[in-house]
């Protein structure tokens, strides 16, 4: 079992959390909100002038969040090491997302040596704090028994507590978990829940999952206009050909038993889809890797 782990995204659209991030410099909030506006609209150097001196002076979030700018190579140079540098600065001030990115850093190497024991670490620090990314990152490493022994309870109780937050890669792992009673008591009601949670926020190999939930009528009564819906969405949503090729497939498979009129009606739904934002998330995710295989390649 291979969970998904993830980092913070570089995508600002969604910034009500910040002031909360940004707890410790108050007064440099408006700042801050000028210059995630300008990243959101792409105005990168608009956002350096604002965001650099800020990070120069200490101001966590700044740091945190020239590193992702450095990490994606958006309005500068594209610069592993120098993210980390940006990372720490914000971890060792506090910043949970920093401790989260620069541990998922160090666990792949990339502007660090690769560091196993410290990515754990940094993802426990971090959790403990309340960070759902790393509580996510936690729980997978709970899973693959690396540094830490493994345990299917304690990944489960972490991806619990990040899955309440609204973490889709949380909920998806998790739902797991319950689909195959590892780690906890099997429940697909429970895994179909996660998986629409996750596949409702727009993660596609939960919405593949959602799509086969509905067609086998595991968990919820059998529907194949809805399963054809979700295998639709997770086609057209999927970063990855595995996960695009097995929502075709099974998108495909079960338009053969649908009548004309159904099939039109999940078309229709699958158009006017659009992705929910949780509440509590203060920015969006990215994957990381690896991922964890979908139900339709079972």
């Amino acid at each position: 079992m291979h969970p998904i782990k993830h980092i913070r995204a570089l995508l600002f659209t969604v910034i009500v959390g910040m002031p909360t991030l940004a707890i410790a410099q108050a007064g440099d909030v408006a700042e801050l909100k000028r210059g995630l506006e300008a990243i959101a609209s792409g105005n990168y150097a608009e956002a350096l002038a604002i965001l650099k001196p800020m990070a120069d002076q200490g101001n966590a979030f700044a740091q945190f969040t020239i590193g992702q700018l450095a990490e994606s190579g958006s309005g500068i140079p594209k610069n592993p090491r120098e993210a980390a540098r940006w990372y720490k600065l914000a971890a060792d001030a506090g910043q949970t997302d920093a401790m989260t990115n620069l541990g998922f850093l160090y666990e792949q190497g990339r502007g660090v040596p690769q560091d196993y024991v410290e990515a754990v670490r940094l993802y426990t620090m971090a959790a403990d704090a309340g960070n759902p990314v790393a509580q996510t990152n936690l729980g997978t490493s709970y899973v693959e028994g690396r540094v830490v022994k493994q345990d299917y309870a304690q990944a489960a109780a972490w991806f619990r507590k990040a899955a309440a937050q609204g973490d889709p890669q949380a909920q998806f792992n998790l739902a797991r978990m319950y689909d195959s009673g590892r780690g906890v008591a099997k429940n697909p009601e429970e895994a179909f829940k996660l998986y629409r949670d996750a596949a409702k926020i727009g993660l596609p190999a939960a919405q593949l999952n959602l799509g086969v939930a509905y067609a086998e009528g595991k968990g919820v009564s059998r529907d194949p206009v809805e399963a054809h819906r979700w295998f639709n969405l997770a086609a057209g949503n999927a970063e990855d050909d595995g996960t695009r090729a097995n929502a075709e497939r099974n998108r495909d498979l079960i338009a053969k038993l649908m009548a004309p009129d159904e099939i039109v009606k999940a078309q229709t739904l699958a158009r006017e889809w659009k992705p929910t934002v949780p509440e509590s998330a203060a920015t969006s995710k990215k994957q990381g890797a690896p991922k964890l295989p979908d139900k339709g390649a079972q």
